[in-house]
């Protein structure tokens, strides 16, 4: 790795000129051109050879050159430089201290020919990546040519978070690490990070890192049934979203904190939060019908999932046909126990339940198996499928790891 930032001194020379060398093996095997050609008129073979494996750093007219025949109009101007460095860190900023950088994608899919053949050639790769779910190209041939910051941000991308920790203890940092754990079900790993998280977010004044934390240190607790821990997080996240004006927040907190209560069957109490901040998005109206379905409203069941067919799917993980399939099945499973009062004995529930599940346990969270777990098992004993109901309850032990 380079000790210091690909960015442009102001004589509008290049520090990184060893992620110039990596591009242009790169691009150039890319276009499928051996050394010979792309470097004829321009340097020896065994030059560009050494420029490519990072033995030499080049001069930077040599390496202008042959990022030209390649196609490439490098931009290096200092005011470009000293704009675009400006801009980025801003945005570094803003992710570190646990701010919203959704607007940031569009705005590098918009710049990429300029950021994507400059010096922050990296940042914007990094950034890509974080902001759109995958790279645009392999990332790990530039290794070499990260400094430090875009190589911690590489291992959080990577999740290879014992090393990145040992090398940062930045509060944002210990919150990814948590919420890693936290989605493979090792609630109590995600605790201890996400504690740790909330105390040097606490030293670094990063309210949006401490909310955070208690965000999931609420999901957390509520998925081991110790919902006075639960409430207390919670509430203190829905307090901070409150100042900070985060309305998007305050009801994604408030779902969660509903869901918890249902999960435990504090349906009167899930029903009152979820009433009190009302949310456009499918999943809000999903545990909404189950509210009412456990109440006895059945025109109110029927309602919601009405409503729930038409509003927004955005809280469930994965692909959009992913998310709309398990969804639907999930809806499904509501409306077969209204309709059906020998629900239990449908041949088509029974077939959608245990899908879901097959399809939960590959896609999503532990949660989601956790909370429609005692359907399955209801299921399971109702039909006499006692060793199905065992493998099952082990599978809840053995994956609720706290």
């Amino acid at each position: 790795m380079t000790e210091t930032g690909a960015f442009c001194e102001s004589g509008g020379d290049i520090v990184n000129r060893r992620l110039q060398g990596i591009l242009i093996r790169k691009r150039r095997q890319a276009a499928d051109w051996s050394q010979e050609t792309l470097c004829k008129g321009i340097c020896a073979v065994s030059y560009l050879s050494k420029i490519e494996q990072g033995k030499t750093e080049g001069s930077s007219e040599v390496l202008l050159l042959l990022l030209r025949r390649l196609g490439i109009h490098w931009r290096e101007e200092p005011e470009f430089c000293r704009e675009t460095s400006n801009w980025f860190e801003e945005w570094y900023d803003r992710l570190f201290s646990g701010e919203s950088i959704r607007e940031l994608g569009p705005a590098l899919t918009q710049r990429q020919e300029e950021y994507g053949n400059s010096p922050f050639f990296l940042d914007w790769l990094l950034l890509s990546w974080l902001t759109e779910g995958s790279p645009p190209e392999d990332v790990r041939d530039f290794v070499p040519a990260m400094d430090e910051r875009q190589y911690q941000l590489y291992l959080r991308l990577t999740e290879r978070f014992q090393e990145l920790l040992r090398r940062s203890d930045r509060s944002y940092f210990l919150l990814e690490a948590g919420k890693r754990f936290f989605w493979q079900g090792e609630y109590g790993d995600a605790i201890v990070y996400l504690q740790r998280g909330m105390d040097q977010a606490y030293r670094e004044r990063s309210l949006n890192i401490i909310m955070q934390c208690c965000i999931f240190l609420g999901n957390c607790f509520g998925n081991l049934n110790q919902l006075k821990q639960a409430r207390e997080h919670y509430a203190d996240a829905i307090r901070m979203a409150r100042s900070l004006g985060r309305k998007d927040l305050m009801e994604v907190i408030t779902y969660n904190l509903a869901t918890t209560e249902l999960q435990v069957g504090l349906t009167e109490d899930a029903l009152y939060h979820l009433l009190s901040t009302p949310w456009n998005e499918a999943m809000y109206f999903h545990k909404l019908a189950i509210c009412y379905e456990r109440l006895g409203k059945r025109e109110k069941v029927q309602q919601a999932l009405e409503q729930a067919q038409t509003a927004p799917l955005k809280a469930l993980p994965g692909t959009p046909d992913q998310a709309r399939e398990v969804f639907s099945q999930m809806c499904r499973l509501v409306q077969l126990r209204l309709d059906d009062s020998n629900y239990l004995k449908n041949p088509e529930y029974g077939r959608i339940l245990q899908a879901y599940f097959q399809n939960t346990k590959k896609q999503l969270p532990m949660s989601f198996v956790r909370f429609h777990a005692g359907w399955l098992d209801e299921w399971y004993v109702a039909n006499r499928q006692y060793q199905q109901a065992h493998e099952f309850i082990r599978y809840i032990f053995l994956n609720n790891k706290i």
